[in-house]
């Protein structure tokens, strides 16, 4: 048979065809709305607070429509029936207002992500967290940059000559510490073309100026091999190093700020810095001074009065301005008490699980506490895929 010239042609067209056609099989598209919302999920800011909506109704959206062949996975009823009794927990206690939908979106949101993150098993959502550090990067450094040039940010609650950025975040220490939980989720996957997301995750950390999420390195490096991990400590301080003889808007602007204040040393500059004092106040008080009660469901639920009357009698906290609690275990016990720490207890020992060396465990266990120390929820996402991957 003659070669036929139309032959080349019909072949490049099949072939511009298949690249021109969507890769995603048609079950999976209901998770694509919640991969593209991770980068921005804080924005357009429709509420007050940190707290949008936008991750929750892309969520919802994957529910219904994302391999709901496997809708629900019978292990995890005992996180869904403690979630439903916290919410009925804290509304039997609390005045209908704010504070109860709050509760009410953490569990909500906390269940449905829990169930699309176990029917996507790292696979489209491992795309969002990636994505999500890029973009936050990109985000930091401009922003970053436009600090070191001397304009003014209106981003969040970022405060000029504090420390470091919030990129697309709320704030500067929520951008540190949830660029850690990035970091230690892509670490667990031990991809080696993962290494460019996470210098990008552990640059982003520096350039939040966040010390707590600093503190938190150790786990990554913990993670590593002896000669990586020497190489990585040297990069980290270089880029602490840079932005001190840039001019000290990250890190290290975050240190001097700190320092500055009463006598810089010890115990006066937690207690005159405003952000230091309330989190370690709100952890006292939640988690250790008021605990017993909190337990036994006889504590009230009115945590602004009751902190601001501990903070007076103590002297040295300063009063907080919302009933918001800052550690996300507090939170929990505060208005769940005995239910929401067994709603902590399941949780962790679901994502304890999922590591196969006891000492994958306890790291696993001490990151998740020291994480949820800080304001990262049980509904974050980013929270869920970490405790949800194989380690």
């Amino acid at each position: 048979m003659p070669h036929s010239a139309t032959a080349p042609r019909i072949g490049q067209g099949a072939i511009l065809s298949r690249v021109l056609q969507w890769s995603i099989p048609k079950r999976d598209l209901g998770i694509v709305p919640l991969v593209l919302c991770c980068p921005v999920m804080f924005y357009p800011r429709v509420f007050e607070g940190d707290t949008q909506p936008w991750i929750l109704l892309m969520a919802l959206v994957a529910l219904v429509t994302f391999r709901t062949e496997h809708f629900a996975n019978r292990r995890d009823l005992p996180l869904a029936l403690l979630s439903v009794l916290c919410i009925a927990v804290y509304a039997a206690r609390a005045h209908i207002g704010f504070g109860l939908v709050r509760t009410a979106y953490t569990y909500v949101t906390f269940l449905v992500l829990w169930t699309v993150c176990q029917r996507d098993r790292g696979g489209y959502l491992s795309t969002a967290v990636k994505m999500t550090v890029v973009v936050w990067f990109i985000a930091g450094v401009w922003e970053y940059l436009l600090v070191k040039a001397g304009y003014d940010l209106s981003i969040g609650r970022y405060v000029a000559g504090r420390g470091g950025v919030p990129s697309l975040t709320p704030e500067p220490s929520y951008y540190g510490s949830l660029s850690m939980l990035q970091l230690m989720y892509l670490l667990c996957q031990k991809r080696a073309k993962n290494g460019i997301y996470i210098i990008c995750a552990a640059t982003s950390v520096v350039l939040s100026g966040s010390v707590l999420a600093m503190l938190l390195l150790i786990f990554p490096l913990w993670k590593l091999r002896p000669m990586v991990r020497f190489g990585a400590v040297a990069v980290v301080a270089l880029l602490i190093m840079a932005d001190f003889y840039v001019g000290s808007a990250g890190l290290l602007g975050r240190v001097v700020t700190i320092a500055n204040l009463g006598t810089g040393t010890g115990i006066a500059s937690i207690i005159l810095d405003g952000s230091l004092n309330l989190r370690v106040g709100h952890i006292y008080f939640t988690m250790f001074l008021n605990l017993i009660p909190e337990l036994e469901l006889r504590s009230p639920v009115d945590f602004m009065s009751q902190y601001n009357a501990f903070a007076a009698q103590a002297g040295i906290f300063m009063d907080t301005g919302s009933d918001y609690i800052l550690p996300a275990i507090g939170e929990m016990i505060y208005g769940a008490g005995v239910v929401g720490l067994a709603v902590l207890f399941v949780f962790l020992r679901r994502a304890l699980q999922r590591c196969s060396t006891m000492h994958a465990k306890v790291q696993r266990f001490i990151f998740i506490i020291a994480c949820m120390l800080n304001p990262i929820s049980l509904s974050n996402i980013f929270l869920i895929l970490y405790a949800q991957s194989e380690e």
